[in-house]
């Protein structure tokens, strides 16, 4: 053969090998590239944190590893989290960095770490306080290390205080980090927003007026209709609208002040893990946490034609994907779902929810079970969420499965069962 050509042969060959950027990891003596910290179950109902470092040099893995552990300890001991820990899988990858610590753009410090983690830079209007990564592909090469992911967390190496949370989670390991641990998560997790009043809180931007919409997430809003407000059910009769009397602590109310502007906005109640990370959760924070991770910790059961049980807990069926399936009509991006279920009864409750647990369609009664019709992305994840009635003892269940997608019938698995 050509040298020529078996030259160009092994570069193309290797090419991806060389442009690819490798983020160096330790191997543990499981041979992985990962440790399981707290695994619960599948990742397919599961909330999975892959925890990993910047600015931790070899010989400063312990370190990491220990630090690792308290934040898993912070989760199980902030109310919200503590109760729901069988929602998550935690893991850990031990990322090498070359210098110790991270750069500080405001003092001039710069350090050569494997996640290019950095404090906030005033000068560029930033928050010194929010730490991030100018490399986020970087910290998901290093995440992905691990069997899955639905929030990548690094900690840094540094003990000045700071952390925030985008598509990659950061938080230094100061003292006191427990709380920045279960305040940054929450926004990831619940997607909750922060409640202060300021955002670089260096007195440029105090005493600003919201004047936006009605923000999309839960805890801040700029309604001040007690009726139709977002948390509207929380708030006592008696309650003065707006807030500002705490007495007894704890009032539910529509405080001024959240979401970086300190008039014409509201949150929910005075204090809150939200607004300073020293508190708790307010009402609605921990009700939107303890919501996204109940729906985590319920029991995943493979959907079956047929199904004889005990049933005494909720549970989730995934609905399969079916590529052999016909396409949508023409001009229509979604397929059309029909779930049926047979041999429910009839006081249970069914719904669809996509992987975030979202509530997607609710079923209705239908013969002997039920009956729900969805709209479905091929890009989504869904379950039929099953939820027996308060009052139900345990009984003996036979599940019948039919699953219709754009009007035909989806063939599910049977198992014989004696």
């Amino acid at each position: 053969m050509n040298r020529r050509i078996v030259l160009r042969l092994v570069l193309i060959t290797f090419a991806p090998l060389i442009v690819r950027a490798e983020v160096p990891v330790q191997v543990q003596p499981t041979g992985l590239t990962y440790t399981g910290i707290l695994v619960n179950g599948s990742s397919t109902s599961k909330f999975d944190i892959v925890f990993i470092g910047d600015g931790f040099q070899k010989n400063e893995q312990t370190a990491f590893n220990n630090k690792v552990n308290e934040a898993v300890a912070a989760l199980q001991n902030r109310p919200g989290y503590s109760a729901r820990m069988c929602g998550f899988n935690i893991w850990r990858v031990n990322v090498l960095s070359t210098d110790s610590g991270i750069d500080h753009p405001k003092n001039g410090i710069s350090k050569n770490t494997a996640l290019d983690c950095r404090y906030g830079n005033p000068a560029m209007l930033e928050a010194e306080r929010c730490i991030v990564t100018d490399s986020p592909a970087k910290c998901f090469e290093a995440a992905a290390n691990a069997p899955a992911r639905d929030a990548v967390f690094v900690l840094v190496n540094d003990t000045q205080w700071g952390g925030c949370a985008g598509n990659v989670v950061c938080s230094s390991i100061a003292a006191g980090f427990d709380g920045l641990i279960t305040h940054e998560l929450a926004h990831k997790l619940a997607k909750l927003a922060d409640e202060y009043d300021c955002y670089v809180c260096d007195g440029s931007d105090s005493n600003r007026t919201y004047s936006g919409g009605d923000p999309w997430e839960v805890n801040i809003t700029n309604n001040t209709d007690r009726a139709t407000t977002k948390w509207h059910d929380l708030i006592n009769a008696t309650t003065a609208i707006p807030t500002t009397t705490d007495s007894p602590p704890g009032v539910v109310g529509l405080w001024e002040g959240g979401g970086y502007y300190q008039r014409a906005i509201f949150r929910p109640q005075n204090f809150c893990h939200m607004r300073q990370t020293a508190d708790p959760f307010c009402a609605v924070c921990a009700r939107k946490v303890d919501g996204d991770l109940t729906i985590r910790c319920l029991a995943v059961l493979d959907i079956l034609k047929d199904r004889r049980f005990i049933w005494r807990e909720p549970f989730r069926i995934p609905i399969p994907i079916c590529l052999s399936c016909p396409r949508p009509p023409e001009g229509n991006l979604l397929d059309r779902v029909t779930l049926q279920l047979a041999g429910l009864p009839r006081d249970a409750t069914v719904r669809i929810v996509d992987s975030q647990g979202n509530g997607v369609a609710q079923a209705q009664p239908s013969g002997d079970g039920f009956s729900v019709d969805f709209q479905s992305s091929r890009a989504e994840r869904y379950f039929a969420e099953l939820i027996p009635a308060q009052s139900m003892t345990p009984q003996e269940v036979t599940l019948r499965t039919e699953l219709f997608r754009n009007g035909e019938a989806q063939e599910l698995p049977v198992i014989q069962q004696h």
